[in-house]
């Protein structure tokens, strides 16, 4: 049986952009414990959770209006020998309020020397631009980086560019630079298929065009994390056919998020949301939409 243990530090619950670095979330104990870890927050506008509805509406559905806080949520699996992080935050050079990891790490008791693997869930700044330090260098020496090869494909294609619009060029250059520095480091694997034992890839694009989640079974359950498949703790889960603005190919992330949710919805199991508060959770079908559970 999964059990979750919840560190709230001073501050924290208002994630404010000075938060300090904190455990979010534990699941299980001894030798395979998940870890949940804050690389802060930052804002957004109320805009970006979903393209062409009216204010109004938007606002009603998230229950807020306003611009909307976007929590970060690294998750680390700790097995044996290994230390598996999926995703490794957003490093220094991304929003005001981001950029924890690093300290929410050393709170947690881990050295950056220990980690074993990095897999990403896609590349987007506020997974991907963490893997330096502040002199270019991996901020895990002894892992190794795991990526999938659609993912890694599309952000270092030269003509990347012509296929995003101009605000998101910055996100090009930096996965470019980050991806040239790893250098062979970076591994590409399919998604479909077991990357490390007993934690499968699952192909869930539309976010970005290789964005993956990972499927395991952990702490005496299943778990997936999700990365940014499902990313608002309402709107994802009530109106999956809405369009947020962050999503790549938003027709492609409608139908990932619908079959996702069926399965979760079914499996009963435990999720990570990387943007979800308090990170754990699982998934209920509610009618003909679904909803999150905190647990």
């Amino acid at each position: 049986m999964l059990t979750r243990r919840l560190f709230v530090t001073a501050g924290a619950c208002a994630l404010a952009s000075s938060a300090l670095a904190q455990v979010v979330a534990t699941l299980g104990s001894g030798e395979e414990t998940l870890t949940v870890l804050s690389d802060g927050s930052f804002e957004l506008p109320l805009s970006m959770l979903a393209r062409d509805i009216a204010p109004a509406e938007l606002a009603a559905q998230a229950k807020q209006s306003g611009p909307t806080r976007s929590v970060l949520n690294v998750t680390c699996l700790q097995r044996g020998k290994d230390v598996v992080l999926f995703d490794c935050g957003s490093g220094a050079n991304f929003l005001a309020g981001s950029g924890k990891l690093a300290e929410s790490l050393k709170t947690a008791g881990i050295e950056p020397d220990a980690v074993t693997h990095v897999l990403f869930t896609h590349l987007h700044p506020d997974h991907f631009w963490g893997a330096l330090d502040e002199f270019d260098s991996p901020l895990f020496p002894n892992a190794r980086w795991l990526v999938a090869a659609p993912e890694i494909g599309f952000w270092t294609d030269p003509k990347v560019y012509e296929r995003l619009p101009e605000d998101r060029h910055a996100f090009a250059a930096g996965a470019q630079r980050i991806a040239k520095e790893l250098g062979d480091k970076l591994e590409r694997l399919e998604p479909g298929r077991e990357w490390l034992p007993g934690i499968e890839a699952v192909a869930t694009p539309g976010h970005t065009p290789g964005h993956v989640s990972f499927a395991l079974k952990a702490a005496g359950g299943p778990v997936m994390v999700l990365g940014d498949a499902l990313t608002h703790p309402l709107i994802s889960f009530a109106r999956p056919d809405w369009r947020p603005a962050s999503d790549h190919d938003a027709d492609l992330a409608v139908v990932t998020r619908r079959k996702l949710l069926d399965r979760l919805a079914q499996e009963k199991g435990q999720i990570i949301g990387y943007h979800l508060p308090g990170a754990v959770g699982r998934v209920e079908q509610q009618g003909t939409a679904y909803r999150f559970v905190s647990t």
